[in-house]
């Protein structure tokens, strides 16, 4: 008789594979009523997504998107010098000056110009917390404590059918705005250590694509946004990061493109609130996929398209009509509060709908921001906090929670490259009218497993 199986695999772990091989991402739609609690939510909500790459307005085309275009240029022109590309030491990020400087006061947004799937990656998320994307022999040599990546994991099984192998990158969180992490204390001191020796190494490596003297550095994205001034009519969207110690500094101005589309079928009102359940999923999925359709723009939005059936066949939402609709793309180093005064210029226009869509860069070591940041973190705690913890949890369920689960928190989301790459968000917005009630919808493009 054939001897028995020692591999054995349960039902979980089946699950597990199974789930990780079809579903690489879902979308995460919350529906809002027409509000100013509303329009609250939805500016809180949007600096969860810190790393804006593009973004893309699209509204009918009507005699009153002229000064709504002109509203959103202006947001754009009229914010001044903020992002730039600069050389940086990691070492900066942990000065006291420049922390009580950009960190402390604003938000202070910063990426690595690296690859997230060959190279090691560094953002500051602009909440204080510094977060390496490290690959499995840098983290063996840098010395610091992190965690595994939950996207980041190998082949395994006899087949090599599996994902749950070896972990080959990990992911290291710094707190830099958390009362103990300052300097004398054994976290801070250990921190600047490991970071200023790997930048040596680094140096002598040669790995450096930009390397001014020793130790190295890294090409970096910045963009600064400053605290709300109380004489001020309106916050600053951005701000010049002015520092002694960055070097070879660019400015970098956001591209902006306005285009008008005619002869397509363009939806004349968006109906998200229905009778039942299952009829306003449909609703929302159907205008969704018509603004999909008018990003690239495709063709069979065209009035006089007629292509062959057996190639495409598309049904734009009822009720739609021929006419035109305007698109407003805007790319470059995006902050939260820009797409907040977008939002603030669409809520305010008299345009029958309207839709807000971001995108994300691909190579954010984050997608989202944590919810609880610096809770479990080898270094530092969650006193940074401005208020507290609302997760129905006591201290001891949550200290049980985080060792089990090897410091993973709850509400933290990773970006999953190695999945499909894809993270950002769009808003839909329908005004009120004398037919139907207003209401506004929230889609959060998400990994698995990493939103809640």
């Amino acid at each position: 008789m054939v001897a028995h199986s020692t591999h054995k695999r349960k039902r979980s772990a089946i699950r597990a594979d199974h789930a990780r091989s079809h579903r690489l991402g879902r979308l995460h739609a919350s529906l809002y009523t027409w509000s100013e609690e509303s329009r609250e939510e939805l500016k809180e909500a949007i600096p969860r997504h810190p790393f804006n790459f593009a973004l893309q307005v699209i509204a009918p085309h009507t005699t009153e998107d002229h000064d709504v275009v002109r509203a959103l240029r202006d947001a754009v022109k009229d914010a001044g010098p903020g992002p730039c590309i600069a050389q940086v030491s990691l070492s900066l990020f942990l000065e006291p000056r420049f922390v009580a400087q950009y960190v402390r006061t604003g938000s202070l947004y910063a990426l690595s110009t690296t690859c997230l799937d060959t190279q090691d990656t560094v953002c500051l998320d602009g909440r204080g917390m510094l977060v390496l994307s490290l690959l499995k022999d840098t983290y063996q040599q840098l010395g610091l404590v992190g965690r595994p990546c939950r996207f980041a994991h190998g082949a395994s099984g006899r087949m090599g059918d599996r994902k749950s192998g070896p972990v080959s990158r990990y992911m290291v969180e710094l707190p830099l705005c958390d009362p103990s992490f300052v300097p004398g204390k054994r976290g801070y001191e250990r921190a600047l250590r490991c970071l200023r020796a790997w930048d040596l190494r680094r140096s002598a490596a040669g790995t450096a694509s930009h390397t001014h003297g020793t130790p190295a550095t890294w090409s970096m994205l910045l963009v600064w946004t400053p605290p709300a001034s109380p004489n001020a009519q309106r916050p600053r969207v951005w701000a010049p990061v002015e520092y002694d110690a960055l070097r070879s500094v660019r400015h970098l101005s956001p591209d902006v493109c306005l285009n008008i589309h005619s002869d397509v079928w363009v939806p004349a009102s968006v109906d998200i609130c229905q009778d039942t359940m299952q009829d306003m999923w449909s609703s929302l999925h159907a205008h969704l996929e018509w603004l999909g359709l008018a990003m690239w723009p495709s063709p069979r939005l065209r009035t006089y398209d007629r292509c062959d059936h057996r190639i495409a066949m598309y049904e734009p939402p009822a009720p739609s009509s021929p006419s035109s609709f305007v698109q407003m793309t805007v790319r470059g180093f995006l902050t939260p509060m820009l797409l907040v005064r977008v939002l603030e210029c669409l809520w305010a226009s008299s345009l029958p709908w309207a839709s807000l869509t971001v995108s994300g860069f691909a190579d954010a070591p984050i997608a989202w921001a944590s919810k609880y940041p610096g809770v479990g973190l080898a270094l530092g705690s969650a006193t940074a906090l401005p208020e507290g913890m609302h997760d129905g949890l006591n201290a001891a369920q949550r200290a049980r929670k985080v060792r089990r689960k090897s410091h993973t928190r709850r509400g933290e989301s990773e970006h999953g490259f190695f999945q499909t790459g894809e993270n950002g968000w769009t808003i839909l917005l329908s005004p009120p009218s004398r037919k139907r009630e207003g209401a506004v919808a929230l889609i959060e493009s998400v990994e698995l497993d990493t939103h809640v």
